[in-house]
């Protein structure tokens, strides 16, 4: 609780912008990754942050969630958006995602983002990888948004699980400052994580019906500057000319 406090009470007067204050398009948030980047309830997973584990080859993932904007906390859920993400390479690998920002998925451009993994975890190092999200600066004038980052998981021995513990420091949306979560698996269906992402304090449950390799994941989170969060995800492996053809369509279109 004080640690919660003390960095709540470490506000600037810039904030991100609203569209990137509820959920991050950035791997493992929303849907639990193992070390090697794969769907996996045993692993790591947060809300608006990323992890460390970037998916590679042949994965990818599509979500769509429902938060608030900042300081409405409203019921109806208003600030929507979606997340197709796609991941490329055995090892360095690195991970593409689109981001509805505005209207429908395929109405307008998209908020882009990529992380890049440059060190696998070992039993003494953490997974290390670089990224940026929203590359084109999409959302300039709506508050703090291109971001550029880096960021550590790694995990510990705890008891029959393994506790995820991720740090990273992130300009942009970050607000220049460090941001951090910790995640853990309460059984083969669920994970419990709670994160401090730069700006807020957020806190979640992610449930996947079909167990620990399920690859629909239901999140419930909350985000202390913003109210509730809900939405859904789904992850697996797609061939990669259908991820390479969906990511240029969301590209290729432009604002209307």
């Amino acid at each position: 609780m004080a640690l919660s406090l003390l960095l709540c009470s470490a506000t600037a007067a810039n904030e991100p912008s609203t569209q990137f204050a509820n959920i991050a398009p950035l791997p493992g948030a929303g849907i639990a990754l193992n070390a090697q980047g794969e769907p996996d309830g045993s692993g790591a997973v947060q809300i608006n942050i990323p992890v460390a584990y970037t998916p590679g080859a042949n994965q990818s993932n599509l979500g769509f969630y429902g938060g608030s904007h900042i300081g409405e906390f409203s019921p109806k859920l208003p600030n929507g958006t979606g997340v197709f993400g796609a991941g490329f390479g055995g090892f360095p690998r690195v991970y593409f995602s689109a981001m509805q920002v505005s209207s429908l998925i395929f109405a307008d451009s998209k908020a882009l983002s990529a992380q890049f993994q440059v060190a696998e975890e070992s039993e003494k190092r953490p997974a290390l990888a670089f990224g940026s999200q929203d590359l084109l600066n999409k959302e300039k004038g709506t508050g703090a948004s291109k971001a550029w980052y880096a960021v550590a998981t790694k995990s510990f021995a705890l008891s029959d699980r393994n506790l995820h513990v991720t740090l990273g420091y992130g300009s942009g949306r970050f607000l220049d400052r460090f941001f951090g979560g910790v995640s853990v698996p309460m059984g083969d269906k669920l994970n419990a994580a709670i994160e401090y992402d730069g700006f807020q304090m957020n806190e979640g449950i992610a449930w996947r019906p079909g167990g620990r390799f399920g690859s629909i994941t239901i999140l419930a989170a909350y985000n202390s500057r913003c109210g509730l969060l809900f939405g859904a995800g789904v992850a697996g492996r797609v061939p990669t000319a259908l991820q390479l053809a969906v990511g240029a369509a969301l590209i290729a279109i432009r604002e209307q």
